[in-house]
């Protein structure tokens, strides 16, 4: 069986914000652990927390007991003012950059904890051979500037994200924009006027996210809460996988070349997944955004929509998860 440890990871001082920050992760161990272990790091999207990554409200639809089952080590992590992670005093002063820095500490931290034994007690050390990143929606643009500005992974696999243009499909087959802030702008004097005003409405949210095939159970609970930046609770009994924070900074990722630059610089291998309805307005372009990189893979699962965890045909996505980290080459430090 699946082991889990709730670990929290000092980030104070690894970025440009002030006081004492923190970030929280659950790390997933099989029950039989090799010596030397790849593994697998999830960024939850907006609204989303770490354990969008372990769905335990039905059997099934946890992907860490999935990548654990098959000898992975999985961990799922909370950005700042995600989940259980701090909430620094300004939140408006989140930027993509402070993000993934206490992003990448994190991984830093648990794979030298790791390899030290020094992570939980119980756990002797083991050599990991091969780290690989998954960001999906929000946590793939913030994916793709941690790994263009620290280079954290041997390869990153952006779920539900597109390193050209986010955006929501729209049911006559055509995109939904928004007039939507910049990446960069100055957020302070104009929260209240973007913030849960300037975006997609329920029906948008309910075509783009979930496949009507759905689980009414978790569906439903899911899009019942899904109000960013309004107050309303996620995260509960109801809905685990859930945050009522977000990161303010988000409401300027679905703009066009938000993190061009940063995707353009990425070298390492690239998995691209999207959902057959998805936020990515042409999956087969987007290989296009990764220029440095000489390995682009690219799945487009059927009948699914943008939570990938949520579809019934979750394991396809994630056999393609597996079969990617399983082909990378080791780490040249190993």
């Amino acid at each position: 069986m699946m082991r889990a440890y709730n670990v929290t990871v000092t980030v104070t001082g690894r970025t440009d914000l002030p006081g004492e920050l923190w970030t929280a992760a659950t790390v997933y161990l099989p029950d039989r652990l090799s010596d030397s272990v790849t593994v697998l790091f999830g960024f939850p999207g907006g609204g989303f927390g770490r354990r969008y990554f372990d769905v335990q409200a039905l059997p099934g639809y946890s992907q860490a007991e999935y990548h654990t089952a098959a000898g992975f080590v999985f961990v799922a992590c909370d950005h700042l003012l995600v989940g259980d992670s701090a909430r620094p005093h300004d939140p408006l002063a989140l930027t993509y950059e402070n993000l993934a820095a206490a992003n990448h500490a994190t991984v830093e931290h648990i794979v030298a904890r790791l390899g030290e034994g020094a992570l939980v007690p119980e756990v002797a050390p083991v050599r990991v051979v091969k780290t690989v990143g998954m960001g999906q929606s929000m946590g793939g643009c913030l994916l793709t500037v941690q790994q263009a500005n620290h280079r954290t992974f041997d390869g990153v696999a952006f779920l539900g994200w597109s390193g050209i243009y986010t955006n929501f499909p729209t049911p006559d087959g055509g995109r939904a924009t928004h007039p939507l802030p910049t990446r960069g702008t100055d957020l302070h004097p104009i929260a209240d006027k973007v913030l849960g005003v300037v975006a997609p409405d329920e029906d948008q949210f309910r075509f783009c996210f979930h496949w009507p095939d759905e689980e009414p159970e978790l569906m439903e609970a899911d899009l019942s809460t899904y109000r960013p930046f309004s107050g309303v609770v996620r995260g509960d009994d109801r809905t685990p996988w859930g945050s009522t924070t977000v990161p303010p900074c988000a409401v300027t990722m679905m703009t066009e070349g938000a993190v061009s630059a940063e995707a353009a610089a990425i070298d390492v291998p690239v998995l691209v997944g999207s959902g057959e309805r998805d936020v990515i307005p042409d999956p087969r372009a987007e290989p296009s955004a990764y220029r440095s990189s000489s390995d682009i893979s690219l799945v487009v699962v059927p009948r699914m929509g943008h939570m990938h965890n949520f579809a019934r045909t979750r394991e396809h996505l994630w056999e393609h998860i597996s079969l990617f980290a399983r082909r990378l080459p080791a780490s040249p430090a190993q």
